[in-house]
């Protein structure tokens, strides 16, 4: 905190807000050899802020997922660069802050004789409202300024001409590198403006594992599945080789109707394990997606028999945990989307829904099952808007690929199954089924 000058000790203002704060303590455990690491992080009461008084912009970009996935591929698999994973400590104490805050000295640490003085920050301390944003500008600034300018086409990615790529989440950075000398140059880079801790070659990032096993990169759960098995221990294990029964029927008919069947359901923590299983969904297993979104829609009025299917999908997670994605590449490059769409297949509302996946060099690093904004006329108007869906995220990945600049002459290409729907995009044509389309 002295070392970067986080705050100035001074007399309480009148009039002033105060802002009190509070020590949190964690303990974590390396994924690598288990050790525990215990850490106590000072964190301010940023929920007595003020919205435009105490702050104004809070948000702070970070890369998806779907994007590190799709990095790993091409530098990794593809193109066989390294890659170091890095951790700025203490990240949001480098924000700047322009906002007059004041805060009481921390429990524990009040200095002798000063008793009754507060701290005038300087810096963005953790809990502020506006302390991500400021960590992010900061960033982005000495990036910047160190030759490491920010792809126009993805948020919290940087380039260092073409030679390196860094990607920021927060605190953790992934550098991608054309060799081991220019990791080297470009952490030496870091480490004159920030605390950076080398972790080496990723092997846990944001609840996935990635495992290298002869030179082949795979990602898995295991890790936070085991947690969640330990969270959820009461739920009985059951085997399950499919994440949703085939010809289930679920519709507002069977939701609970009784008031004692309410208060029964809110006894089992639906909601809890639909986003612990939403997380898994969009991290690295693509089968369960349809059938985490399928029973999402009835998190806010669900029954017995949603319950059991949600267990289900919980079990088969437990039996399919070793499963993994591997990103090894049997084909040449190529960049590559497939969706479908099953038209009303929602009995209530008669919504359709879509599912999209795109791949490189037949590699899955982006999916998604979701059900359509609008209700689809026809088949063929479900199945365009699918299309529609996958074609906008197969754009995006194209101009990535092409703003990278580190392989040339590849072709986005998609694929569909439903010949009237290729037919309409390709020709455009009338008809009294697609007259809404524009």
């Amino acid at each position: 905190m002295h070392d970067r000058n986080v705050w100035t000790s001074v007399d309480p203002p009148d009039k002033s807000k105060i802002l009190y704060c509070r020590w949190v303590y964690t303990v974590k455990t390396n994924q690598t050899d288990g050790s525990k690491t215990f850490k106590a992080t000072l964190v301010a009461s940023g929920f007595n802020q003020t919205a435009g008084v105490d702050y104004s912009d809070v948000f702070s970009p970070v890369v998806d997922f779907s994007v590190i996935r799709f990095m790993f591929i091409l530098f990794v698999s593809i193109l066989c660069w390294n890659h170091v994973q890095l951790d700025i400590r203490a990240a949001y104490l480098y924000g700047n802050l322009s906002e007059t805050i004041y805060m009481h000295q921390p429990p524990g640490f009040v200095n002798k004789g000063e008793e009754n003085k507060v701290y005038l920050l300087h810096k963005s301390i953790y809990g502020l409202k506006q302390s991500g944003c400021k960590w992010n500008e900061e960033l982005d600034s000495t990036l910047n300024s160190i030759s490491f300018p920010k792809l126009n086409w993805c948020n919290g990615v940087y380039s260092l001409k073409g030679k390196c790529f860094l990607l920021v989440y927060v605190d953790d950075l992934l550098t991608f590198g054309r060799t081991i000398e220019i990791l080297n140059e470009t952490i030496k880079l870091l480490k004159d403006k920030f605390h950076v801790k080398v972790l080496g070659n990723v092997k846990y990032l944001l609840g996935v594992n990635f495992d290298t096993i002869e030179g082949d990169l795979s990602l898995h759960q295991k890790t936070y599945i085991d947690r969640i098995e330990r969270k959820f221990k009461g739920i009985p294990r059951s085997y399950v080789n499919l994440p949703v029964k085939t010809g289930i029927s679920l519709h507002s008919k069977i939701n609970p109707s009784e008031i004692s069947e309410n208060y029964l359901m809110k006894k089992f923590p639906y909601r809890s394990l639909i986003g612990c299983l939403s997380f898994i969904a969009e991290r690295s297993p693509p089968d369960i997606s349809f059938a985490v979104n399928v029973m999402a829609q009835f998190s806010n009025n669900y029954n017995y028999q949603h319950w059991l299917y949600v267990v289900d999908i919980l079990n088969y997670v437990f039996n399919t945990k070793e499963y993994k994605i591997n990103l090894r590449v049997f084909e040449e490059l190529s960049l590559k989307s497939y969706s479908d769409a099953s038209w009303g297949c929602e009995l209530t509302d008669r919504y359709s829904t879509s599912g999209f996946i795109v791949c490189l060099a037949n590699v899955p690093f982006m999916w998604k099952s979701r059900k359509q904004k609008t209700i689809a006329l026809s088949s063929i108007e479900s199945e365009f808007i699918a299309i529609t869906d996958s074609v906008k995220e197969l754009i995006w990945f194209s101009n990535i690929l092409n703003e990278l600049k580190v392989v040339t002459d590849v072709k986005p290409v998609h694929y569909c199954d439903n010949m009237p729907a290729i037919y309409f995009c390709k020709n455009n044509f009338e008809s009294s089924n697609i007259l809404k389309i524009s």
